[in-house]
């Protein structure tokens, strides 16, 4: 994440220096042509992909699984030895260990789809409004273990995609399940 923060840094640093004159031109200004920037609030556009609802749902199974694997294992576990409810556990882990594979694979694989749909979808809304660059209009700053605050990353200007974007993601889902 802070890899990705610096990136995001520099290139904002390298557009207000390309655009102010002092930073980009030494020699006699010329008129450059304007460079249009995009602009999407990424997580609305995460929200609006239907992936975003099964991954959670996924993610809900996985914690019920579990729970329910740890309320079997303390029923079965009264009475016994300590090393009775660690052999035990033992073999409870290795009989959830599979399930809890496969589900982890079903999210990892519906979280790629949804990547890759959004990629796609900016790229083509930013391809069809010749957009330069698109940037995220927030970032996210963890500021505790629970808590993240929304940071405005563009304070001024550029072209707001986002909706086009959600409704280019929108064709994207619908061909793929027309397949």
């Amino acid at each position: 994440m802070k890899r990705s923060i610096v990136y995001a840094l520099c290139v904002m640093f390298f557009v207000i220096c390309a655009s102010v004159p002092s930073f980009a031109q030494t020699k006699k200004a010329t008129p450059s042509p304007s460079v249009v920037i995009g602009i999407v609030d990424i997580n609305k556009v995460f929200d609006a992909h239907p992936n975003t609802a099964k991954i959670t749902e996924v993610e809900k199974k996985i914690a019920e699984e579990y729970q329910k694997r740890q309320q079997e294992l303390n029923e079965k576990g009264k009475g016994k030895t300590r090393e009775e409810v660690q052999k035990l556990e033992e073999e409870m882990n290795a009989a959830w260990a599979p399930v809890r594979d496969a589900m982890l694979k079903e999210r990892q694989a519906l979280i790629e789809e949804r990547y890759n749909d959004i990629i796609a979808a900016i790229r083509k809304v930013a391809e069809s409004m010749q957009l330069a660059l698109v940037i995220r209009s927030t970032l996210r700053i963890p500021v505790n273990q629970k808590e993240v605050l929304e940071m405005p990353l563009v304070l001024y200007g550029g072209t707001d995609i986002t909706e086009a974007v959600i409704a280019e993601l929108q064709n994207i889902v619908a061909a793929k399940e027309k397949k």
